[in-house]
């Protein structure tokens, strides 16, 4: 995902509120992850399961025996209650390890990986669930990079490098997580260190047992609002929109790498953080101090082909610091052209055109819809308003905000209103997108 930060490639226009510190917010408030009514898993059981030969097999055990229970994992399950908090995502028991001695297949689906998972469990080759109707033991498989399994009609270790999902065992319904040992993960960008194999690999377990737990039926647990059409450039951007998603650093610039005692983990979305206008991920980097971003008073846009529309652009950060440059880009697709940005005020370069801001600047963003983008994705192009510090060749650090923008006819059939909410849930598949797979994450 590194090389996705200069290449082209939808923002949440909620009501202001919140607060700087003592101010009240001028700018458009970041997403928050709202209770979709299903299953919660209460006390998370984790089962490591590692094949052959794992090189690694030990040390993902030992990751896999406390990482339910951690300061990490307390830290981002703060306040993911069922309604009334009846039900609360909680600790989880010590996990066990099972080291198989039959290798992986070469090749799976996600269905075929379903009945060899109910086959093992049958058969006593790994322990059974809990009784619960959702099972609070959730399977997470380690697979060798020598294994391929396509999900959503795209390959593991090159467009993702996990997921989660749920399957029918009997009466029960069974969360499982698959973390594909890809090996070390090399950074194209200045300044961002490599990935161990064994960190690339914490880093996707981690990001799928959090959203397996904290949304094991994909989607009724915690995920941003999909029926808010402000939201769906989040969630095209993030991969889904759930607890995870929402902190994947799209940028390559590896700020969502956080520590669990000696294991590299994700950094998870906080509701509180983001109200407050903060930086939204758990937990806070020591080294960044300062959130800094660009929030546009609108989100979503309704555009004909060949039409401009012209939104503010709203400049803000949590502390006081420097000037950062703010850059726009379409990141509808990799490779045609469905957007284009001018900034009032701003000069044109290879990345976008540009312009310095700072805590209160207010910049005119004008976007032109250049084709339809009916046949993309959701049927809408991506937009991102990135914010960096350093330089866009260098950066330090950046954030992002995204804007989705649908011609009129495609807005009609999804039964979206601009300015309130849809009255249609939108369908997660997005084979037209598959880095951005449903409840997976993309490959790093």
């Amino acid at each position: 995902m590194h090389s996705r930060f200069l290449v082209p490639g939808l923002v949440v226009a909620l009501a202001a509120c919140g607060s700087h510190g003592d101010k009240t917010l001028g700018h458009a408030s970041l997403p928050l992850l709202t209770y979709e009514g299903g299953p919660l898993l209460t006390a998370p059981a984790i089962v490591t399961v590692t094949f052959p030969g794992d090189p690694m097999a030990a040390q993902l055990e030992t990751f896999g025996e406390t990482v339910a229970s951690s300061g990490w994992w307390d830290g981002i399950r703060a306040g993911l209650c069922a309604s009334g908090g009846q039900m609360c995502v909680g600790d989880g028991p010590p996990g066990a390890g099972v080291e198989l001695s039959t290798a992986a297949s070469m090749q799976y689906t996600d269905a075929t990986l379903q009945a060899w998972l109910a086959s093992a469990i049958t058969g006593g080759v790994l322990p059974k669930p809990d009784a619960n109707a959702t099972s609070n033991t959730v399977y997470v498989l380690y697979f060798p990079s020598t294994t391929t399994i396509t999900f959503d009609g795209v390959d593991s270790c090159v467009g993702f490098t996990g997921y989660h999902n749920a399957m029918p065992f009997g009466s029960q319904q069974l969360p499982y997580a698959v973390a594909m040992e890809c090996g070390a993960m090399p950074s194209l960008v200045p300044n961002v260190a490599p990935l161990t194999a064994l960190q690339n690999t914490t880093m996707s377990a981690s990001h799928e047992i959090v959203e397996a737990v904290t949304d094991p039926i994909a989607f009724t647990g915690w995920v941003i609002d999909e029926t808010n059409p402000n939201n769906r450039g989040w969630i095209d951007m993030t991969g889904g929109g759930e607890a995870a998603d929402m902190c994947f650093d799209v940028l390559g610039l590896d700020q969502d790498e956080t520590s669990d005692g000696a294991f590299s983990v994700q950094r998870i979305w906080s509701n509180a953080q983001a109200a407050a206008g903060e930086d939204p991920c758990h937990p806070l980097l020591p080294d960044a101090d300062v959130y800094f971003n660009a929030a546009p008073k609108q989100a979503f846009f309704v555009v004909g082909v060949g039409e401009s529309v012209t939104f503010e652009v709203d400049a803000f950060s949590s502390a006081p610091m420097g000037d950062w440059t703010l850059t726009a880009q379409d990141w509808s697709d990799p490779t045609t052209a469905y957007l284009s940005f001018t900034l009032a005020g701003g000069i044109e370069t290879e990345a976008g055109p540009e312009i310095q801001v700072s805590d209160g600047s207010q910049v005119q963003v004008t976007m032109t819809l250049l084709r339809d983008p009916g046949s993309l994705g959701f049927g809408e192009a991506d937009g991102m308003l990135i914010s960096t510090s350093g330089s866009v060749a260098d950066p330090q650090a950046g954030h992002f905000w995204p804007i989705a923008v649908m011609s009129p006819a495609d807005a009609a059939d999804a039964g979206i209103n601009p300015g309130t909410n849809s009255k249609k849930h939108r369908s997660r598949t997005r084979l037209a997108r598959p880095v951005h797979s449903p409840h997976v994450e993309p490959a790093r």
